[in-house]
């Protein structure tokens, strides 16, 4: 049985790695929608650094995320002797 402070280590990684595969998915999605259909064609250029500063606030924290998780949780690839 794992004691509480490997569940919780278990937990983490895992909303590590969860938060940016549904936020990244949604973000996706949502920008998608934005410039297909809520953006005119002819606007997209002037509304292009809006669409920058959307997707860098969406797509950041999930690297961000990943990197923390690669980082800190980084199993250890030495052999046990």
């Amino acid at each position: 049985m794992k004691n509480p402070k490997e569940k919780r280590k278990q937990l983490i990684r895992f909303i590590l790695l969860f938060y940016p595969i549904f936020v990244g998915t949604m973000g996706t999605i949502t920008l998608l929608v934005l410039v297909t259909w809520l953006i005119p064609t002819q606007d997209i250029l002037t509304q292009l650094p809006a669409i920058i500063l959307v997707a860098l606030v969406i797509y950041v924290p999930c690297i961000a995320s990943l990197i923390i998780r690669a980082v800190f949780f980084k199993k250890d690839s030495r052999p046990e002797a």
